[in-house]
């Protein structure tokens, strides 16, 4: 009996080290599945300085209460190796947005103090590209999903800079 008893602690040692390994290493799924930019539309015109209707409707990957969203530009369009569970990687684009926090399935936004959804609206900023250039405004979402897993995918809109 003694040794049942030793033989079991032993395994639920073990299984616990594998689990809070698995904590601690969250395994990143880059998938095809992705939300919609609902607003800006493809080939939409936006000087510097003009505002533009911002709208992204999630991907729902895993029913998330709560799902990160970071919004970038880019001047080419990223591809997976670009992205990260923290969003792309430094020198894949050329203006930050910001990241935010968009509340699923009917939720209320976060409190004030947190992080909050995007805003229905961004303001084009002053980049060092010429007029009409074709920039790739890029939602990156990343869904927490049960197991340890995160799924993470992307939407790229082109948008000209006038």
């Amino acid at each position: 009996m003694r040794s049942f008893v030793t033989i079991a602690a032993s395994v639920f040692t073990l299984l616990s080290a594998v689990d809070a390994s698995a904590l601690s290493k969250r395994q990143t799924n880059i998938v095809p599945q992705h939300g919609t930019t609902v607003e800006p539309t493809n080939g939409t015109m936006i000087a510097p300085g003009q505002s533009f209707p911002f709208s992204y409707q999630l991907m729902n990957y895993c029913f998330c209460t709560y799902v990160p969203v970071d919004v970038y530009l880019s001047t080419s369009p990223p591809t997976a190796a670009d992205v990260t569970r923290q969003g792309l990687v430094d020198g894949s684009y050329i203006y930050n947005f910001g990241g935010f926090v968009d509340p699923n399935n009917g939720l209320p936004p976060l409190p004030p103090n947190s992080p909050q959804p995007p805003p229905p609206s961004f303001t084009m900023p002053t980049l060092d590209v010429p007029d009409n250039t074709t920039l790739y405004l890029t939602v990156v979402e990343t869904d927490d999903c049960p197991w340890h897993q995160g799924y993470t995918g992307f939407e790229t809109t082109t948008v000209v800079y006038a």
